[in-house]
């Protein structure tokens, strides 16, 4: 199962990244002493119209002058015939707004693809990031013929976007 947010802090700052799989992703502030909400205000940051507005599990992760929105896109958990998949797209602003490498919003259907469907992995998403010694690790969840799976992979910036390696 996919989480439906995701907490960014940053100092002080806490960002709570959320979404339902058909009205998009949104952002809210926290109170870093509380936990709650700051203000009523909510920001949308990505968008979907294709596909029943299929897109949720957010993550953003900063990495050099960039935050990057990650998401799942289409239809998960149906085993070998599941359509997710990994989409991204950047801002120089937590708030956004974010766009693809094509240069497109991601609040009018922009994202690029991360990962896909491809060999024997059916449909990964659900996706996770973290920092470790080896680099940034991408962590989701993807199906084969015998089950579900963890998969990890090392992603590479180098080009300004996300390139699993």
């Amino acid at each position: 199962m996919s989480k439906s947010f995701s907490l960014y802090i940053e100092g002080n700052n806490w960002y709570l990244s959320l979404g339902s799989f058909w009205t998009g992703i949104k952002l809210m502030t926290l109170s870093s002493s509380t936990g709650k909400p700051t203000s009523t205000s909510v920001t949308s940051l990505a968008q979907r119209t294709a596909n029943s507005g299929a897109i949720e599990a957010s993550v953003i992760y900063k990495f050099g002058s960039y935050y990057y929105l990650f998401s799942s896109w289409d239809t998960c958990c149906q085993g070998t015939s599941s359509t997710y998949n990994i989409r991204v797209g950047r801002s120089t602003s937590v708030n956004g707004p974010y766009v693809d490498s094509s240069g497109v919003a991601l609040t009018t259907g922009g994202g690029t693809l991360v990962l896909q469907t491809h060999d024997a992995i059916y449909g990964p998403g659900g996706q996770d990031l973290m920092l470790d010694s080896d680099g940034t690790v991408l962590v989701y969840h993807y199906y084969n013929a015998s089950g579900n799976w963890l998969g990890i992979n090392l992603l590479d910036f180098s080009t300004g976007w996300p390139v699993i390696y």
